[in-house]
């Protein structure tokens, strides 16, 4: 009898639907911080599967995932869509989107002691300081 390692959160109705199929499902139901960062983990795996989706059918379903993820994540944590709403109306505004494809390769910056250098050495990982001969 083969078992497979699953590991991962689900939608609500797949474990019902392997026990109605006759299958033995091992899990639990998470709750609070637990939920929490499963629903993120969950992101990232659907964000992947957008990138990889090879049809405009496939895209469509894959973006309904994420943004089931994202309903679900907001629930969990008393945030209202229209809040969320208005926050990305207000980045927009004032950031932009992300519509045009600016793509930023590098950014140096004159002043050692500005903010945005600091923010950047906050988080190495994500911003990389480019030394000598690298830039």
């Amino acid at each position: 009898m083969p078992t497979f390692q699953y590991k991962k959160l689900v939608r609500d109705n797949i474990p019902d639907w392997h026990r109605k199929n006759g299958h033995t499902v091992k899990g639990q139901t998470l709750t609070g911080r637990e939920l929490r960062t499963a629903l993120c983990e969950k992101l990232h795996e659907e964000a992947d599967e957008v990138n990889a989706a090879l049809s405009k059918t496939e895209l469509a379903e894959e973006i309904a995932d994420v943004e089931q993820i994202l309903h679900d994540l907001c629930a969990e944590e008393g945030i209202l869509p229209s809040e969320v709403e208005a926050v990305r109306l207000a980045k927009a505004d004032r950031k932009g989107g992300f519509r045009t494809g600016s793509y930023i390769e590098t950014v140096t910056i004159p002043d050692e002691d500005d903010k945005w250098a600091q923010y950047c050495r906050r988080d190495p990982e994500k911003y990389p300081e480019i030394t000598g001969d690298d830039k």
